[in-house]
């Protein structure tokens, strides 16, 4: 019986055939700890009385989350990754280098292969380049600095094929979004979503990213993408280790098998109170909208950015409408100003912030909304109260579909900017 690419992965990492609904305890490639998770992974190590035993190179602290530090306990908090980083010599990312799963991947600390957790549920993103990355809590990155390794559940895994080429002014985001819809809103629960299909060979690596990182929002313990040279080309140039690139056996067995035809797609929308709850934009065409958000680790990469950029190039943002834009990350911010990308955002009317999460979840007051308004963004999760107040509403599309609701100030079809 064929094999999966999380049972391969956990196999791997392993030294033991890993069947879905084995226990295994697993040897870790790469933990990430943020400012969300990291600073009580910090008071659980210190209060154990544990050995730091990990790599120090195999782990970092991104602050992300809470930036700025809103007040005395954030500031207090970051502080304590920074002095735990200096004691163990664990890298510290700064406010303003970037959104966790970017940074990770930009800094090549996961490649084709590895097994990866991290203190954020998108985790998952890592999977664009055929890696496993699973969520955690503080507590299990305290136990992997204490010894390297975790245990695992193996996950039954559901087999994705995306075939066909994307019409225009159709994108990645629209794919999963579809695919959140057909697979429900637990539908992967506790599983791993593997893709692959023809479709993928005609998406960048940020595509590729976005596709990888909403998995989650399905329910998924992981989601992994079958990785070819482009993925293998993108990890050799930012000194990613490729561990060892897996492809699932003809004769694996799955939970589920979904087929999408991409061509057939058409720009979506998931309106409130789920990400599943996608269809044709055209459907609320003409909602009007307060507030606008291009970012997340979800499409806040340098791509995401241009096409919002060419939606609003010589235009200006409607009246009323707040628009805010947060780069993933300081490298992405400065390509992104050296292409134009953010002087026309800027020149249109719309706020540039810091390399953050931002306005994902409004932990920092960023991006409020109040009661009543409406906002549409290319985050990845739009339930009641996700920014601010519970009786606004949030709509989820692409960065094209974000900048054109943007411009018009309700929401849009992006394909007759583009």
């Amino acid at each position: 019986m064929g094999r999966t690419m999380a049972e391969k992965i956990l196999s791997a990492h392993s030294g033991c055939e890993a069947r879905a609904g084995d226990l295994v305890i697993a040897e870790l490639d790469y933990v990430m700890a943020g400012d969300a998770k990291g600073p009580k992974a910090v008071d659980i190590f210190r209060e154990a009385g544990f050995a730091f035993r990990m790599d120090p190179k195999k782990t970092d602290f991104i602050i992300d989350h809470f930036v700025p530090a809103q007040d005395v306990l954030w500031a207090n908090h970051h502080k304590k990754l920074r002095i735990f980083g200096e004691e163990f010599g664990v890298e510290v990312f700064e406010p303003g280098a970037g959104v966790c799963h970017t940074v990770v991947t930009e800094e090549g600390r996961v490649g084709p292969g590895a097994l990866a957790v991290g203190g954020d549920s998108h985790v998952c993103t890592y999977g664009a380049l055929g890696a496993m990355g699973v969520a955690v809590e503080s507590v299990e990155i305290a136990s992997a600095y204490a010894t390297g390794k975790l245990w695992f559940k193996t996950p039954e895994s559901i087999r994705v094929e995306f075939t066909g080429a994307l019409a225009h002014g159709v994108f990645s985001k629209d794919m999963e979004l579809v695919l959140a819809r057909e697979m429900g809103e637990n539908g992967a629960n506790y599983m791993a979503v593997e893709y692959g299909g023809d479709a993928l060979a005609d998406l960048s690596m940020d595509a590729r990213f976005t596709v990888a990182n909403m998995s989650v929002d399905m329910g998924a313990k992981t989601g992994i993408m079958e990785v070819d040279e482009v993925a293998l080309e993108w990890a050799r140039a930012h000194g990613a280790r490729i561990v060892a690139p897996v492809v699932p056996d003809a004769d694996a067995v799955y939970a589920r098998r979904i087929h999408l035809d991409v061509a057939e797609l058409t720009p979506v929308v998931a309106a409130p109170p789920a990400t599943g709850n996608a269809h044709p934009v055209e459907e609320y065409a003409g909602l009007p909208v307060q507030q606008a958000f291009v970012g997340t680790c979800t499409n806040g990469r340098l791509e995401d950015i241009e096409i919002a950029a060419r939606v609003v190039r010589g235009k200006k943002i409607a009246p009323g409408v707040r628009f805010y834009v947060a780069p993933t990350s300081k490298k992405i911010y400065e390509a992104a100003a050296a292409s134009g990308a953010i002087g026309a955002r800027a020149e249109a009317g719309a706020a540039v912030l810091t390399a953050a999460c931002g306005p994902c979840a409004s932990m920092t007051g960023n991006g409020c909304l109040a009661d009543g308004e409406r906002a549409i963004s290319s985050a990845n999760r739009n339930f009641p109260g996700r920014l601010g107040s519970k009786e606004a509403e949030i709509y989820l599309g692409s960065p094209a579909t974000v900048a054109a609701s943007a411009v018009t100030g309700r929401i849009t079809d992006p394909r007759e900017f583009l």
